[in-house]
């Protein structure tokens, strides 16, 4: 079945749609939805008091999910990041959203996953452009939203610097503008808790901004401890085959898929940083890992152990879903 996606076709992108659907069949048969806490701010309440309903939340979520997966493959088709042309980050993506059942609802930072993806996007866009002065603005204004939405996403703004830092000679002028950028979604929402009255200084970030010694879980299932284990197995198959990734590809191809890495290296310094669920977080990481496994399986060509790979862990997410194991 995955060698569906091994073909840059229309019809094979609207697939995406029905696979996620599939493969979250359990979000929309036992919906759950998510509460926001007290501490929520006005971009965060513009999302979930509209979507209230359980179900609701959870189709919102799966589209949300399909739209993230096109832009992922539109990200890597724009920029060549492997010599063939495949649907593969998208599917891959897919699955690593999906692969915790815990982590399968409308949770803040699926939505703000949605800004790292376009702020990459956006940073790629800025390779030897002589006028990058939208697309810098624009990094520095979406990554300001994902941190809005995902308070870990904050220590992105670094992230901002390095990957710019990274593509072209960064100017000083081009600094103010990232910074002004990352700035604005902040002093709107400034502007709006002094409208209404409302203090400043329990703003999210503030609250959950400092070091911490991480918890995990040690009541899960086998399944669950297995779920957990793929991403973290596919952060150490994307490093030992850094090489084989970046390898034998032109120096801008190989420049924008480092930006992957450093996304990857933020998505776990942010885990250490902030307190925040270490489930959640795990969604995160499926971005960057979709990108760089999908290099690395679109140039692979053993398509039986690839379809093994992939039935087995399809298999693992209905198991972790309707609880066909209880050990």
């Amino acid at each position: 079945m995955i060698e569906i996606f091994r073909r840059n076709l229309f019809v094979n992108s609207i697939l995406l749609l029905p696979y996620v659907f599939i493969l979250r069949l359990n979000t929309v048969l036992h919906p759950v939805g998510f509460t926001l806490g007290e501490s929520a701010n006005v971009f965060q309440k513009s999302i979930f008091f509209t979507l209230t309903d359980p179900l609701a939340q959870n189709i919102f979520a799966n589209l949300l999910i399909f739209c993230q997966a096109l832009l992922i493959n539109h990200l890597y088709l724009k920029n060549r990041l492997s010599k063939n042309a495949t649907l593969f980050p998208g599917l891959f993506y897919i699955i690593f959203i999906t692969l915790i059942d815990e982590n399968n609802l409308l949770a803040p930072i699926l939505i703000a996953n949605t800004f790292i993806i376009l702020a990459v996007l956006n940073v790629l866009e800025t390779y030897k452009l002589p006028q990058a002065k939208v697309y810098i603005f624009n990094t520095g204004f979406i990554l300001a939203m994902a941190s809005l939405f995902y308070s870990p996403y904050f220590a992105f703004i670094l992230f901002g610097v390095i990957s710019l830092l990274q593509l072209r000679s960064f100017k000083i002028a081009e600094k103010l503008q990232f910074f002004i950028g990352f700035g604005v979604p902040y002093f709107l929402l400034f502007t709006y808790r002094y409208w209404f009255g409302i203090s400043f200084v329990d703003l999210d970030f503030i609250n959950e901004i400092f070091f911490r010694i991480p918890k995990f879980r040690t009541d899960g299932l086998i399944v669950f401890y297995l779920s957990v284990l793929v991403p973290l197995l596919s952060i150490v198959l994307a490093l030992f085959n850094f090489g084989t990734i970046s390898g034998k590809k032109s120096i801008q191809a190989q420049k924008k898929i480092d930006i992957f890495y450093w996304v990857l290296l933020f998505c776990l310094i942010s885990f250490f940083i902030f307190n925040t669920p270490g489930l959640h977080h795990i969604l995160s990481l499926a971005f960057p890992l979709s990108v760089l496994i999908g290099c690395l399986v679109s140039d692979a060509k053993r398509t039986v152990t690839l379809e093994i790979v992939h039935i087995l862990v399809v298999s693992l997410i209905f198991i972790t879903q309707f609880k066909l194991i209880i050990f």
